[in-house]
């Protein structure tokens, strides 16, 4: 039996619906955040309950707990102020691992290409960019979206799966 049909036969037949308490309020911006079951899915309601307690409405807690029960993992927004630390290790005893989205800034640029020797050129040939963008990012001109944060921090970790992406051998 999956964990949505074990939840499901847990919570019974359906009862009329009741109003609510409105989830907590949090202020700060909202992150994303990782759930990946980690073992079975035991307790699906009191994950959601404390999903709820860091500010998820019900519906985002149930698809949430549906996502895991699925394929093994879901992704939410949280608010900063709900003490996302404490989150994730409400959630380890619950078979489930909470990651945050990693916070990045620009000047990541600089210091990757320069840990690995690159010229500006040579880096925004490789990730695909035209110089004169990565060139505006580093100098604060513009400012880059998270998907080429994250590519910067890819290249960074394993600089051959990137290479290996975006290259074929000459012969």
């Amino acid at each position: 039996m999956s964990a949505y049909s074990e939840l499901k036969a847990r919570l019974g037949p359906r009862a009329p619906v009741r109003v609510a308490d409105p989830p907590p309020s949090f202020s700060g911006e909202l992150v994303s955040v990782l759930l990946r079951r980690d073992g079975p899915l035991d307790k699906p309601v009191t994950v959601a309950q404390r999903l709820r307690a860091a500010g998820l409405t019900m519906r985002a807690a149930h698809a949430a707990i549906t996502r895991l029960a699925e394929a093994g993992l879901a992704v939410c927004s949280i608010a900063e102020g709900a003490d996302i630390p404490s989150l994730a290790r409400d959630l380890l005893p619950l078979h489930v691992r909470a990651f945050r989205q990693r916070a990045l800034d620009s000047g990541l640029i600089a210091q990757v290409r320069a840990r690995h020797g690159l010229s500006q050129r040579e880096f925004a040939e490789l990730l695909g960019l035209e110089p004169d963008t990565l060139k505006n990012w580093e100098q604060g001109r513009n400012k880059p979206d998270a998907a080429a944060l994250r590519l910067v921090v890819a290249f960074d970790n394993n600089p051959d799966v990137i290479e290996r992406a975006v290259l074929e051998p000459a012969c």
